[in-house]
């Protein structure tokens, strides 16, 4: 005795399934920008951790005696500069008594009004002027650099003691896709790994990584899709006209975890790499995935359910149905002969498996119609060709 049911033809949602992993957003290697001796670690390693918290300072007595330093130069150049300004001031005042009374012995001197002796003396005293308000000039403008560059010495005397404290910067952990989520830079948190480098070392200005730091929310995803599977995206959007461009409008998908049921978390495809790699003739993929509870870990392997255009009617049995034999599925239905309910061999071909209401169904592009009865229970005792008696049961799953 088996037991039969006949297929069902239901309206299901179009999607393929892959597998993957999911990686941070943002992976952010801290670094010191200034050279110097560790002091202090001000984070617990492996907590989370968000932008502008304090985590290392390193020793900042050489560079406040430097910036000490800096200061007392500057104010040194900027006194010097403001009497050199006043000697430009005083020179250009004597230049311009010197040039008035030159002017008026120029013309005194062609009536003959005033001594040869006299007006050649007013005439060296204006050539004096005029090269002391070059001299005072040239001065100043040489002190207004020596106050320039004494000035820049002290802004990076003020960037190398601000930076002994290092601090997580926000726009470090923040991914483009946080915009989208209402999600201020001070509320987006990041995990820290164990610092690398301890108390009383030598760390290097940009060379010495002091620890690591990853993005939580949102989570980015990567799987891997096969050539056929591309070509079979492209007819969707380039021939059948059914499925938008997922690199101009966003493409559903899902993911669940090795514990999930299901596809829980729901993000959307936001990269799909631009070429096939000849190597392992795969396309990579990205999608992006919300995360406010940190649940979704960096490195978790994950299962991916992507949207393939809209729901389609398609025959569906059981999955328990399907036999494989050399790699062709099969299943064996029920008919009628001389008055005799016989198992007949059927083999198929299979679309994906679907779970519906926690019951596993299993696809059927070609090979069964709604009229057949398939054997559901029972399998081991049907031959191909034997009687059989068969009980009749209508599918637990409903069709809707």
């Amino acid at each position: 005795m088996v037991t039969v049911e006949r297929p069902v033809e239901r309206t299901l949602d179009t999607y393929y399934e892959f597998t993957g992993y999911l990686r941070a957003a943002r992976e952010v290697e801290v670094r010191a920008q200034v050279t110097g001796y560790l002091k202090t670690i001000h984070f617990k390693e492996g907590r989370l951790v968000k932008g502008g918290d304090v985590l290392y300072e390193i020793d900042s007595e050489p560079y406040e005696a430097a910036l000490l330093s800096a200061r007392a130069n500057l104010a040194a150049a900027v006194a010097s500069l403001q009497k050199l300004t006043a000697d430009v001031i005083t020179a250009e005042e004597r230049y311009a008594l010197a040039k008035v009374e030159y002017e008026r012995q120029s013309k005194l001197a062609q009536t003959g009004a005033v001594s040869q002796s006299d007006f050649d003396k007013t005439q060296s005293l204006f050539k004096t002027t005029t090269s002391e308000v070059s001299a005072a000039k040239a001065n100043r403008d040489s002190q207004t650099a020596v106050r320039d560059s004494a000035s820049a010495a002290l802004r990076k005397a003020e960037f190398d003691r601000n930076n002994c404290v290092i601090r997580l910067s926000a726009k470090d952990i923040t991914a483009p896709e946080n915009l989208t989520m209402n999600t201020s830079g001070g509320d987006i948190q990041a995990r820290i790994s164990r610092t690398l480098i301890t108390e009383g070392n030598l760390v290097l200005s940009g060379q010495t990584v002091l620890c690591k730091v990853v993005s939580l929310n949102p989570m980015y995803g990567y799987w891997d899709i096969d050539e056929m599977t591309s070509l079979a995206y492209r007819k969707l959007i380039y021939d059948d006209k059914t499925l938008p461009d997922p690199r101009l409008h966003a493409l559903k998908c899902w993911i669940g975890g090795k514990s999930d049921t299901g596809y829980p978390h729901e993000g959307y495809v936001n990269y799909i790499a631009p070429e096939i790699s000849r190597g392992t003739a795969s396309r990579e993929v990205r999608g992006v995935f919300p995360n406010p509870d940190h649940r979704l870990s960096p490195g978790d392997s994950i299962r991916i359910k992507a949207e393939a255009g809209p729901p389609m009617k398609k025959v569906t049995i059981p999955e328990i149905a399907v036999g494989i034999r050399q790699q062709q599925k099969f299943v064996y239905v029920v008919v009628q002969k001389e008055g005799k309910e016989i198992a007949e061999f059927r083999p198929i071909v299979a679309g994906p498996v679907r779970e519906v209401n926690g019951v596993r169904l299993q696809v059927i592009e070609q090979g069964l119609s709604v009229k057949d009865m398939v054997v559901v229970n029972g399998l081991l005792r049907v031959r191909p060709g034997a009687p059989v008696t068969a009980t009749e049961q209508s599918s637990p799953v409903s069709p809707k």
